[in-house]
């Protein structure tokens, strides 16, 4: 080894060493400066920390309780909300679909009538027809009684 490898070795050696005992002189003077400026003694201490305890749980249960019936309230208002929308699709649903039977009747009946009017129209044109034939027999027959001789009749 050189002396150059062993000074490296010594010094960090002496480095962990120093830290080491710094770390506990520091540990030491930090305890007894609490222990002094302390305010309580360790059981006065102990008591206040289970009392704030005691006080941090019953807060959490009253936190907790509320929390509970609001969420409850708020579950009530939601199923009621609910049931009220439902309730009205389902009225608006069954309007509809009254509604649209009315029309289809509606619709059947124009075309009913529509087909009444074109029998209707159907008839008057076959009436219209007949009506001139019958015409021209009767006029046929005016005219050949009086272009027949007299003594024919």
């Amino acid at each position: 080894m050189t002396t150059e490898q062993t000074n490296q070795n010594q010094s960090s050696s002496i480095d962990t060493k120093d830290f080491l005992i710094g770390t506990l002189v520091g540990g030491i003077v930090g305890a007894a400066t609490a222990l002094m400026l302390a305010p309580k003694s360790g059981k006065e201490l102990r008591t206040n920390l289970n009392d704030q305890a005691s006080m941090i749980k019953d807060k959490s249960s009253d936190v907790a309780t509320r929390a509970k019936e609001k969420s409850s309230n708020i579950a009530q208002v939601v199923t009621d909300q609910t049931n009220q929308a439902a309730t009205r699709v389902k009225d608006f649903s069954t309007n509809v679909r009254d509604d649209f039977d009315k029309w289809k009747s509606k619709k059947s009946d124009v075309a009913e009538l529509q087909e009444e009017y074109n029998e209707g129209k159907a008839d008057a044109i076959e009436d219209a027809m007949q009506t001139p034939n019958s015409e021209m027999n009767s006029l046929e027959t005016n005219s050949e009684q009086k272009h027949q001789p007299s003594g024919a009749k």
